[in-house]
């Protein structure tokens, strides 16, 4: 019976230093921060941010609306809770980390800038006046521009146009970029106010990743691309599927964003050898 209890209790500490070790091992492990991956579709995650950080991620869409003077996340309006704000959802979050890494990051020692985009789906402009009385709580992670001087910060917020765009950018302090479509390319404002453009890919290719790509399909991606990278700009095409195969050919032309639904998949397929 004391032969017993001894290998139980053997047995038992065995388990316990096992279970320390694999603790110790998931809590020092560091996700590699995705420097291509943009997490599409926060509305079909039950812990978007989260689960967007878990897996690397440097940019993030919150589709928003201006409700009763509040920004709540929801991609449509019957959907939209108090208890999904912007501030409790993405904003305060975000801060607690970019605090844990002095300001510099939301990664351990990783970039600066992970991006927030603003998909305003309801209560422009008045919507932006709003996000900005609460950037000014978090300013100390942001990328600013002061008195036309940039301090570039652990996020940055880009912004759909909302109509005030020049009452916006000649105010003492900004706080966001502005997106754009395809038609920002040539814009008379520069990267440093419209950084990326995008489009649905369906109103460029109509290739869906099914067998292979048709070569001139190919070139008028790399076209598109090109031309938007001439002018300072970097690209994100949405409603791109979450085929591999599409992933490759848009990495390969040169698309600096990737628009994703499926998180573990494409974190995956990006650090497979």
């Amino acid at each position: 019976m004391k032969q017993k209890e001894l290998i139980r209790n053997g047995m038992l500490k065995i388990f316990l230093c096992v279970c320390l070790v694999l603790t110790i091992g998931a809590g020092s492990a560091q996700v590699k921060p995705l420097t291509n991956a943009h997490a599409h579709n926060d509305y079909w995650h039950f812990k978007p941010l989260k689960q967007a950080l878990n897996n690397g991620f440097m940019s993030v869409e919150a589709d928003v609306h201006l409700t009763k003077g509040d920004l709540l996340v929801a991609h449509e309006r019957i959907f939209a809770k108090r208890k999904k704000s912007v501030w409790r959802k993405y904003l305060k979050p975000l801060y607690e980390r970019a605090k844990q890494n002095n300001f510099e990051s939301i990664y351990p020692n990783g970039p600066r800038e992970f991006i927030l985009y603003i998909d305003i789906k309801k209560g422009c402009p008045d919507l932006l006046d709003t996000l900005i009385s609460q950037l000014k709580k978090v300013e100390e992670m942001l990328t600013i521009w002061e008195n036309g001087e940039k301090k570039i910060g652990a996020v940055s917020v880009i912004v759909g146009a909302c109509g005030r765009e020049k009452e916006w950018l000649e105010a003492p302090k900004r706080y966001f970029y502005f997106d754009s479509g395809m038609g920002g390319i040539g814009s008379e404002y520069g990267a440093d106010v419209i950084p990326r453009v995008s489009a649905s890919l369906k109103s460029v290719i109509t290739w869906r990743g099914r067998g292979k790509m048709p070569e001139e399909e190919r070139k008028k991606l790399k076209s598109i691309i090109d031309k938007a990278h001439a002018d300072g700009r970097k690209v994100r095409f949405w409603a791109g599927t979450n085929k591999k195969k599409v992933w490759r050919e848009l990495i390969d032309a040169g698309a600096d964003w990737i628009n994703v639904d499926r998180l573990k998949r494409f974190r995956k397929f990006m650090n497979q050898p």
